[in-house]
């Protein structure tokens, strides 16, 4: 099985708010990942955790062979980010869904060290095995 490719868009300093708390935290952040032919691939959207936040929200919990190409979308704030991270990072989560979101955690640890840094993550799961994370502009 190959890594999937991850790529995110966190908006331009110049189109978020002054940088308050507040507004930080509600950056909102758009990750894609893109699965090929020989990927592991989401399955139908009837497989999904909802997370009971502030603002609820919704994300696949489970990954399985399928289609020949798929991507995934995920946008959400960076408090939204931080739940999900939480939960999606351990030993028992599918090895498809750590693919991608390992290589998420350790990249908005570098950016918001403050927000995500308290995170932990399966050390264990190969480098290897992560998505190739590409930022976009």
């Amino acid at each position: 099985m190959s890594a999937p490719l991850l790529m995110v868009q966190i908006p331009p300093k110049d189109v978020q708010q002054p940088e308050t708390t507040c507004t930080i935290i509600e950056t909102e952040i758009i990750a894609i990942a893109v699965y090929g032919k020989d990927n592991d691939v989401p399955p139908s959207v009837s497989t999904q955790r909802v997370f009971d936040s502030e603002k609820p929200f919704r994300f696949p919990t489970d990954i399985s062979k399928g289609a020949t190409k798929t991507r995934i979308v995920y946008r959400y704030t960076l408090v939204q980010w931080h739940e999900l991270l939480e939960t999606t990072n351990m030993p028992n989560t599918a090895e498809s869904i750590k693919q991608i979101m390992i290589p998420m955690l350790l990249y908005l640890k570098q950016l918001y060290p403050d927000i995500f840094d308290d995170i932990e993550y399966d050390r264990d799961f190969g480098a290897d095995r992560y998505a190739e994370l590409i930022p976009m502009e």
